[in-house]
């Protein structure tokens, strides 16, 4: 399994998850027509992309933080 914790992926990274994912995508796609398949291919992994940086950007509460969170709510 890949762990995500580098804040800084490079393409080396990407390729590794789109490696991951590659069986699934390609399974999703025998359910839609031979013409699109490329299109959506390509739309699948650049929603891969955007979430790898949604997830990077995320700000986590270290333990602390959080009891501090929780007290206060």
């Amino acid at each position: 399994m890949i762990e995500l914790n580098d804040q800084n992926l490079n393409s080396c990274n990407y390729e590794e998850i789109l490696r991951i994912f590659k069986f699934k995508i390609c399974s999703c796609l025998q359910n839609t027509p031979y013409q699109e398949r490329e299109d959506l291919e390509q739309e699948i992994k650049m929603k891969i992309f955007e979430k790898i940086d949604v997830i990077n950007g995320l700000e986590v509460p270290g333990f602390f933080e959080f009891l501090d969170s929780s007290t206060n709510s």
